[in-house]
């Protein structure tokens, strides 16, 4: 299929998280079906590894290190999506913590952390995405969540919280949303053979 002919030509598309796992597996698909990928994750290397393969397969990407937790952060890679192509089309917010075990195991930094990544910053960089989403009256923002916010588990309750919470905030802003062509969903996979 070539790249006109795509599904998402001519897409902007950032993903967080791109640099291994579900976040690196998607943004080779949203490459190869033509769309034009914003990589984001906080280790330059691997990044620049995946970017470099979707454009070696005939895609185009670009790598934007970044710390997600960090408003500075989150706000850069808005504007360099936008200064990219001067529009964006999807976000994934796929970046994600876990520190597993008990709460009562877990320090306040490493809970204070699950939180920041796993809720905070998501709904930080969709409320940067949104400004021009709603402005060209069409967009996508996707939620990858788990199904330990769903089906919470012994040993991830503050990781299934913070994913219940993403659940929430998204149903929340679908209705907030709507009439505005901007669209918003959430994934929530069960276990994958990840690093995570």
């Amino acid at each position: 299929m070539s790249r006109s002919g795509a599904r998402f030509a001519g897409q902007i598309v950032v993903i967080t998280g791109a640099s291994a796992g579900i976040g690196e597996a998607t943004a080779r698909r949203f490459g190869a079906e033509g769309a034009s990928v914003v990589l984001v994750a906080r280790g330059a290397e691997r990044l620049e590894a995946v970017a470099a393969d979707i454009r070696a397969a005939g895609g185009e990407a670009r790598a934007v290190v970044a710390d997600i937790g960090v408003d500075a952060d989150a706000q850069r890679v808005i504007a360099e999506a936008l200064a990219w192509h001067g529009r964006l089309d999807v976000l994934v917010n796929n970046a994600g913590l876990h520190h597993r075990g008990p709460v009562l195991e877990r320090t306040a930094a490493e809970l204070a952390d699950m939180v920041s990544l796993n809720l905070r910053a998501p709904i930080y960089l969709t409320r940067l995405a949104l400004t021009p989403m709603v402005a060209q009256g069409s967009g996508s923002v996707v939620q990858v969540a788990s199904l330990a916010g769903c089906v919470p588990v012994p040993g991830s309750a503050a990781y299934s919280g913070t994913k219940a919470g993403l659940r929430a905030f998204t149903r929340a802003l679908a209705e907030e949303l709507a009439g505005t062509g901007v669209r918003v969903s959430t994934v929530s996979p069960g276990p994958v053979d990840t690093g995570f």
